[in-house]
């Protein structure tokens, strides 16, 4: 089978593998979409902490967000997968620790991550196999666009329980990317006032376009007006921000990873105002009530869709993705057939090529 193969920083192609075979309790998957995200631009400009860490080594196969179809099964999973759409979380954890058998698997010491932390070979290839455990089917009333957006943005709407966001609560949401778009529609779907900052103007009008209301930077008069913030950027600038901007009391919820240190953290601010800081790791246990929010229309994936690239355009695919500029933050690959209804999706897959080349 075809696997996307990241040899070194820069250097991608598509190469030919053994197919999986799956598990006790696994599936075969055909992969439809593949997304990119910031992690995965480290991996491919190798400008990562993980392998600056020795996380990650090169060669793998990357991706960790992705949509396709049940076509094979392994020893006892259920014969009324096969044929179903599905997308699925990527931690596999070691089922033996603490943490695993009170079912906090994102707290595993020993998981990995497929694509990202450890050996597993990643999404990015025409065939995967998953723990059942780890998939959610994907309703008939959602893309297959939609299905690979749930991964990340599961991540949203653990960030707004996790700091229990009210309608009362006025809320900051720091980045309009494919995570700050998605906290400030599920932040709004509550009732909670809601303003989303980032200094990209096609961000900006995007995040209007979706019903947000938007400002390039906090004003002067924003400092500690904000009973919850969520910075969803992991940008050093927002990090910082995001203790001005929180109220006495207020809770402030870091969703996006910085990639290094921050300096001039004011970690006495915290204290001095009793703010409470949450770190906020995957969105496991939250697909569900994501998936609620998307068919009733409260959240919008599909219009976070900047482009769809076939497979054999991996270098211009990540070259979108380098692109700040780009006003839909969330650049998709095509690794083989779409099954969904693709209608609502920014580009369908029979635009693949043209838009690889715009």
């Amino acid at each position: 089978m075809k696997a996307i193969l990241l040899t070194g920083p820069r250097a991608v192609t598509v190469t030919e593998v053994d197919p999986p075979e799956p598990g006790p309790d696994e599936v075969l998957i055909q992969v439809g979409l593949l997304g990119l995200c910031g992690t995965d631009l480290g991996f491919y400009d190798g400008s990562s902490n993980y392998l600056r860490d020795g996380l990650k080594s090169y060669p793998f196969v990357p991706g960790h967000e992705w949509s396709g179809t049940v076509i094979g099964l392994g020893p006892g999973a259920d014969p009324a997968l096969k044929g179903q759409r599905v997308a699925g979380h990527n931690f596999r954890a070691c089922g033996r620790c603490p943490h695993c058998q009170a079912h906090r698997v994102r707290y595993c010491p020993d998981r990995s991550e497929i694509g990202v932390l450890g050996p597993r070979p990643g999404a990015g290839a025409e065939l995967i196999t998953a723990p059942v455990s780890t998939l959610t089917r994907i309703p008939d009333a959602l893309s297959d666009a939609a299905g690979v957006l749930l991964e990340p943005t599961a991540a949203a709407v653990h960030a707004v329980e996790r700091i229990a966001v009210t309608r009362q609560d006025r809320v900051a949401v720091l980045g309009a990317g494919t995570l700050g778009l998605a906290t400030a529609q599920v932040a709004r779907a509550l009732g909670a006032p809601t303003v989303i900052f980032d200094p990209q103007p096609g961000a900006r009008e995007l995040a209007r376009q979706l019903g947000l209301s938007a400002e390039a930077a906090p004003a002067g008069d924003d400092e500690e007006a904000y009973d919850a913030v969520i910075e969803a950027s992991g940008s050093v600038t927002a990090v910082r921000s995001a203790v001005r901007l929180v109220a006495s009391g207020g809770r402030v919820a870091q969703l996006g990873t910085p990639h290094r240190a921050v300096d001039g953290f004011d970690a006495a601010g915290l204290v001095i105002r009793d703010v409470t800081l949450h770190g906020v790791l995957s969105g496991i246990g939250y697909w569900d009530r994501l998936i609620t929010l998307v068919e009733s229309g409260a959240v919008d994936l599909d219009t976070l869709v900047d482009r769809v690239f076939p497979v054999d355009d991996l270098d211009a695919a990540f070259a979108r993705l380098a692109d700040g500029g780009r006003a839909r933050p969330k650049v998709l690959i095509q690794v083989g057939p779409l099954l969904g209804d693709a209608s609502d999706c920014r580009t369908a897959a029979r635009d693949a090529r043209t838009g690889a080349r715009r």
